[in-house]
């Protein structure tokens, strides 16, 4: 389907063409890769946690990830992926797909990722399907995006006690070393106020919480099982962030790894320290469009230079109303629809236009 999604096959097996020849690949060598995160990580023994930090839209970081999953399965242990981009009041979704219930484009859609998280998924696609492939749980940790943006309006202490009941009753003290890291990249972001910065600081320490506590409870009613804890590199480095709760609430300290492009931006942030790939994913196939999302739907409100869209037809202001054979509701349902789609791949869009709602019906290839 795409660069990575290919990966899980090269993980599993060697892929052999029908004639039994060896099939030439350009990815990269899963083997080798798996091989070097054995290496590097220690003995564990369950019950234990693993961080595996990531920059969100880093191929390389989430291949060395599935490099870590594979490597402690092979190991033979019970192993389970916690997963910082999915949210806590989605587990059901995630648990039915690894079931087989679902497929990955239902769950996909099912845990709203397309609203809530919005990096590519074709980097996460592989470890997806890798998970289910072996059985291995996934687990929903992230805060719901509802309680975040209530935290970033009120604070934690403005919380009501039903809102308040999602965070543990105490909270794991701020590492002055922490805080300091927090307002470097409050500063970077160009936002000033002192009320702002502790909003700020409250979002982070929601996400870090929650994070945290559902991985200990994890962890407490699986000990047979080795937690690989997927999340941004802020929120593992050092040990500051979900370690600490995790440490607080069960007594594991974990073992963080950080890719080798994270060890003179922070030095000391982790344990272990993989190498890259320089492999990228390929282009998305796009539509060219500015997509502003309505209550009458997701009505085009510009193009990008180069708009095929905009070369069949379209016109601002346009409300798309199908891309392909998907009904479509709001920008989610596009992306859901174009997800796994490259330059060049045909599309059928339909729009309404005018007073009247005429239904336009566009062809073209996405670039």
């Amino acid at each position: 389907m795409v660069l990575l999604a290919s990966y899980i096959s090269l993980i599993s097996c060697s892929a052999v063409q029908p004639g039994g020849d060896a099939e030439v690949s350009t990815e990269p060598d899963a083997t080798s890769l798996v091989r070097a995160a054995d290496r590097a990580l220690p003995a564990i023994v369950a019950p234990a946690v693993v961080y595996v930090g990531e920059v969100h839209d880093q191929y390389g970081d989430h291949i060395n990830q599935l490099a870590v999953i594979s490597a402690l399965r092979e190991r033979n242990l019970n192993v389970a992926v916690g997963l910082e981009m999915i949210q806590t009041p989605f587990q059901a979704p995630l648990d039915r797909y690894i079931e087989g219930a679902l497929d990955l484009e239902s769950m996909l859609a099912i845990t709203e990722y397309f609203d809530r998280w919005r990096y590519d998924p074709r980097l996460y696609a592989p470890i997806f399907e890798y998970a289910r492939q072996h059985r291995l749980p996934l687990l929903a940790l992230n805060a719901p995006r509802e309680l975040t943006d209530r935290v970033s309006e009120v604070g934690i202490a403005g919380l009501t006690p039903e809102e308040r009941a999602a965070l543990p009753t105490e909270l794991t003290p701020l590492a002055p070393e922490y805080r300091a890291l927090l307002e470097q990249v409050f500063g970077e972001h160009g936002t000033a106020g002192d009320a702002s910065l502790d909003r700020f600081i409250d979002v982070q320490t929601t996400w870090d919480e929650v994070m945290g506590r559902k991985s200990a409870e994890f962890l407490q009613a699986n000990p047979d099982h080795v937690l690989v804890v997927l999340a941004g590199v802020q929120h593992v480095a050092h040990g500051h962030g979900i370690p600490a709760r995790v440490e607080n609430a069960s007594g594991l300290t974990g073992t963080i790894v950080l890719t080798e492009n994270e060890r003179e931006r922070l030095p000391g942030g982790g344990d272990v320290y993989l190498e890259t790939t320089d492999e990228s994913l390929p282009d998305a196939g796009r539509l060219g469009v500015y997509i502003e999302t309505t209550e009458a739907g997701p009505v085009i409100a510009g193009f990008a230079d180069d708009s095929p869209a905009s070369e069949a037809g379209a016109e601002a202001e346009d409300i798309i109303v199908r891309i392909n054979d998907r009904e479509v509701d709001a920008f989610g349902d596009i992306k859901l629809e174009l997800w796994d789609q490259l330059p060049g791949d045909p599309v059928r869009m339909a729009v309404q236009r005018g007073p009247e709602g005429t239904v336009t019906e566009l062809s073209f290839e996405l670039r």
